[in-house]
């Protein structure tokens, strides 16, 4: 896979927003993918370079935050576990997620089809994966 390009990234957050978040939802982030919002803050693939994913969901700020889809995916919905945290946005509106369930399938970026009998479905075994770079210092 080739390295993804993200383009029109949100405002800047910072380590605090990250904690904040983290204490609200009762979550712990991977450090990857901190790493990741502190340097993106979610964002558009540019020229569909990958397979799956359209967007990036930003931690704050913007129209599509994790706040806001796990909001709608995890409480009014009741479609996706608190496990699994909607962290982009797939082709046809299928929430793309990062696994945060102990065990074999944490930190794996995992499709949940909406409108489909069809099951999720692993798309990469890391974070790193999905972003077509050997380590999250690549970015």
């Amino acid at each position: 896979m080739k390295k993804l390009i993200i383009t029109d990234s949100e405002q800047n957050i910072t380590r605090n927003d990250i904690v904040e978040f983290e204490k609200n939802y009762h979550l712990k982030l991977p450090e990857n993918y901190i790493v990741f919002l502190l340097k993106y803050n979610g964002g558009e693939v540019y020229d569909y370079g990958s397979e799956y994913i359209q967007s990036f969901n930003s931690l704050k700020y913007g129209t599509l935050t994790l706040e806001e889809t796990l909001y709608d995916y995890c409480i009014i919905e009741d479609l996706l576990d608190k496990d699994y945290l909607p962290i982009a946005n797939g082709y046809g509106g299928n929430p793309i997620t990062l696994c945060l369930k102990a065990g074999e399938d944490y930190g794996k970026i995992i499709i949940f089809y909406m409108d489909t009998t069809d099951d999720p479905q692993i798309i990469a075994d890391s974070l790193e994966e999905v972003l077509g770079v050997k380590s999250i210092d690549e970015l």
